[in-house]
């Protein structure tokens, strides 16, 4: 049966929309990848550190909040307010080793990548928990010894204080998709607070 060239036109038309139909419903599906992808980093950041961080904490029976990095540590002293970019977690009431340190790394030459470190005492090699941090846009801080009240405390030796721990994320909404002069951002905050363990 012959066609007529009327009726090839409409089937390459039909032919046409259908492929551009597959074609758009297959860009939106990429870019709810890249969405999901960005919430789902963000998921297993926020796991790695709620299982860490918080368990550290409570086993810790003194500690030390002050600013430092993987080579020094420089405590705040009693009378100033307990808030710090470094958290030194001692497992015993000595108060030099064995322990555990966390601190905010900004050694990134614009401060857009900030990165929670860990290490310990037994290993010195800092390990990364979390990064694109920028806690440097609200105080600076990362931890902070509250009171029950959730006052910020001012004496360093009242161990019976609650850390609050403070991490703001800054990340790329699409990490694949450059959107505007500043690029597409996602910003959240993980906040939440552990008591460690009295002194025996």
């Amino acid at each position: 049966m012959a066609h007529t060239l009327v009726e090839m036109m409409f089937a390459s038309a039909i032919l046409m929309m259908v492929v551009g139909a597959l074609l758009a419903a297959h860009m939106i599906g990429l870019r709810e990848y890249q969405l999901v992808d960005s919430k789902a980093g963000a998921s297993d950041t926020s796991r790695t550190i709620l299982n860490q961080l918080p368990a550290d904490i409570r086993a810790a029976k003194m500690w030390k909040i002050g600013n430092g990095d993987d080579s020094s540590f420089t405590p705040i002293t009693s009378g100033s307010a307990q808030q710090g970019t470094a958290l030194r977690l001692f497992s015993t009431t000595n108060n030099s080793t064995p322990y555990v340190q966390y601190y905010f790394d900004l050694s990134e030459t614009n401060n857009s990548n900030g990165k929670l470190m860990r290490f310990t005492s037994a290993n010195a090699t800092p390990v990364c928990l979390a990064s694109n941090l920028v806690n440097w846009l609200g105080g600076g801080y990362s931890f902070a010894a509250e009171d029950y009240r959730g006052v910020v405390a001012s004496d360093a030796t009242a161990y019976k204080n609650v850390i609050h721990t403070r991490l703001q994320f800054c990340k790329y909404l699409y990490p694949l998709t450059a959107v505007g002069t500043n690029q597409l951002y996602d910003y959240y905050k993980l906040e939440f607070r552990a008591t460690p363990h009295l002194p025996e």
